[in-house]
């Protein structure tokens, strides 16, 4: 009897160290944010300039705190499948995204494009100032620059489970004539888990869950 309690008390620990050796996020918020979560901002859909927007800190970036919650939920749950989420990019003020295009255009410019032309390749990449998911906090890009395979394993665990906490691939695969924007496997966007299940379930983009209001 004492050799099966020593065994089991020995399992525990073990267990409890490798619990407390991964870095869990037990902290919560209270959101007060106004922010719809399925506010459609792309190309024809600029960011209202009086929405109210409370951010808050996630690892060292900035989003929306009605996020927030899921984020952590989503965070821990990767953490218990050996999965750490990188985040490259999280919010970005307009401000920051109107130097991000500028910087981007002029070094079109200076590869001897035409202002024009400079302006037409950006937009593929870097969307119009006011028109930026990341400007709503509630945008994120998963990556860890120059860690291919950590990024690949992070990317196929989000197609699987980001929408169990609301978030959805927004830019997938062969849905460029709807988002025009390339596939982008990095770039998640929350809707609230309703929202993400649905489009989830029926592989559609966010302008297609809306209908009209592309």
């Amino acid at each position: 009897m004492k050799k099966i309690f020593t065994i089991t008390i020995g399992i525990l620990l073990i267990y409890l160290v490798y619990y407390l050796q991964k870095p869990y996020i037990t902290s919560k918020v209270n959101p007060i944010s106004e922010i719809n979560p399925l506010i459609l901002v792309n190309n024809n859909n600029a960011l209202p300039d009086n929405i109210n927007l409370n951010l808050v800190t996630f690892q060292k970036n900035k989003v929306a705190d009605i996020i927030y919650n899921d984020l952590v939920a989503m965070y821990n749950a990767a953490l218990n499948d050996n999965i750490t989420l990188k985040i490259n990019n999280a919010y970005r003020s307009k401000d920051e995204q109107t130097q991000m295009f500028e910087d981007k255009m002029n070094a079109y410019e200076n590869d001897g494009y035409t202002k024009e032309k400079a302006y037409e390749q950006t937009t593929l990449t870097v969307q119009v100032p006011g028109h930026s998911e990341h400007e709503t906090g509630l945008a994120i890009d998963f990556s860890n620059e120059g860690h291919y395979d950590e990024n690949e394993k992070m990317w196929k665990w989000l197609q699987e489970h980001a929408y169990k906490y609301g978030f959805i691939l927004r830019y997938p695969k062969d849905k460029y004539e709807i988002t025009k924007i390339d596939y982008e496997p990095w770039h998640y966007r929350y809707v609230g888990k309703k929202a993400a299940k649905e489009i989830m379930d029926k592989n559609i983009t966010l302008e297609e869950y809306l209908g009209g209001n592309i």
